[in-house]
């Protein structure tokens, strides 16, 4: 609790005191002198002591004067530079939103215009991650990738992975694509950030050794890379979408489920502290218009 004068009657006697004239003080602060007066008596009966001595036509500063404008001109100062900035902030709010970065472009960046015209009063801020940490507290709403839930998140299951083969279509002709086994002497395109690889799901082939690898750091680079022909990607169906739908690249043939290890799943989590903020809301009811779920 702080004890404190009325600022107005702080605001008058720094005026008075810099200007040295009550009447210049008045102008200053828009109002009268009577009222300029008045306010510099109430903090001299505050403060149990004068502030000014009439000389003739100037007001000299007592030293009690003297010793409180030295003290409270740089609270003053930090008061005026705190309002100029908060005032002058926008007034939008902004939207942080994290997600694996293939996702982000491949099917949020694409719909991301919808969320603007729906909710024209945000912005949004994008970040790179393919999980959330509990603890983090710029990001307000997370589409994660991951195996487990985190029990400090609100979280809910959004969409199963499906792990698909992808190559260009002219490529799987070429060299007849058409099972698992059918990889055997092919380049395979590895993803270095991906939580399963070709290595995991061959491990049972004795050729495996032999094989040739492009790794590459992200799921956008193996998607390029298979549909310029360089071999055949890994990666999960959501995220190929345009790429399958443009014939880019192609899913040449099913991976039978008992290559495939334990998958990740995509959750949508918020931060506990979030959940009833206005834009994460907004977020959620946009989202659930056009879930992942609904693509397939």
């Amino acid at each position: 609790m702080y004890k404190l004068p009325p600022l107005s009657s702080i605001r008058a006697f720094e005026a008075v005191a810099r200007l040295g004239s009550v009447r210049q003080a008045a102008d200053e602060l828009f109002v009268t002198p009577p009222a300029v007066s008045h306010q510099v008596a109430k903090l001299e009966e505050y403060l149990g002591s004068p502030l000014f001595i009439r000389k003739g036509r100037s007001l000299l500063l007592t030293q009690v004067a003297r010793d409180y404008l030295t003290e409270i001109r740089p609270g003053l100062q930090v008061i005026s530079r705190a309002t100029a900035t908060a005032s002058h902030k926008k007034s939008r709010e902004t939207l942080t939103i994290s997600a694996p970065p293939t996702l982000t472009a491949k099917w949020l960046l694409p719909r991301l215009s919808d969320f603007f015209q729906s909710y024209p009063q945000y912005d949004v801020r994008l970040i790179d991650r393919m999980t959330l940490d509990a603890k983090e507290r710029e990001i307000d709403v997370a589409i994660e990738y991951r195996f487990d839930t985190d029990p400090a998140l609100i979280t809910r299951r959004v969409l199963d992975d499906e792990i698909v083969a992808l190559a260009n279509p002219d490529y799987a002709a070429e060299n007849q694509l058409t099972s698992v086994e059918a990889l055997r002497g092919m380049t395979l395109i590895e993803t270095e950030r991906r939580l399963n690889s070709w290595r995991s799901i061959l491990s049972d082939f004795a050729w495996l050794p032999d094989q040739r690898f492009l790794a590459v750091g992200s799921s956008l680079h193996a998607f390029e890379a298979a549909a310029h022909g360089l071999g055949v990607a890994l990666g999960n169906r959501i995220n190929a979408e345009g790429m399958l739908a443009g014939k880019q690249l192609c899913v040449p043939f099913a991976i039978d489920e008992r290559y495939l290890p334990p998958l990740p799943k995509y959750f949508l989590s918020i931060p506990p502290q979030k959940e009833r903020w206005a834009r994460v809301a907004a977020f959620v009811e946009w989202f659930d218009r056009d879930p992942l779920s609904d693509l397939f």
